[in-house]
């Protein structure tokens, strides 16, 4: 019965993750391009497709918080199937502060690159 519960869970968490990948993708890839050619009409478009991503990232924080897991390491483990010992897993919850300063840090500079590069390239294609 708990096999069935965390391959259920499994399967969620890798469908929701999928989905926001993919909204995040769109997201980021989208927003040069829509104010460029919608101007501030942009807000319409962009917003909707903001909360949706914003949704599909609370459904899998919901998750993760659910099955306690917050670290890559925890991650992968719960992906696999299998569970931390009590030792790995007070490791792991001590990192958690310094490990989401860095997920804030490095993602908004991967965003900030892409859209810069993304606004250098339809500013060399359109003009």
């Amino acid at each position: 019965m708990k096999e069935i519960i965390s391959e259920q869970e499994i399967k969620k968490f890798n469908y929701y993750g999928s989905i926001y990948t993919v909204h995040l993708a769109v997201l980021i890839i989208s927003a040069v391009p829509l104010f460029m050619w919608l101007g501030r009409y942009a807000y319409i478009p962009f917003g909707i497709l903001f909360i949706s991503t914003q949704y599909w990232a609370l459904k899998v924080e919901k998750l993760k918080k659910k099955n306690d897991i917050q670290t890559y390491k925890e991650i992968v483990a719960f992906t696999e199937g299998k569970k931390l010992d009590e030792l790995h897993k007070a490791v792991e919850v001590g990192k958690r502060p310094y490990q989401n300063i860095l997920k804030v840090i490095i993602s908004a500079g991967v965003t900030a690159m892409i859209c810069f590069l993304i606004g250098v390239l339809m500013h060399l294609f359109l003009n």
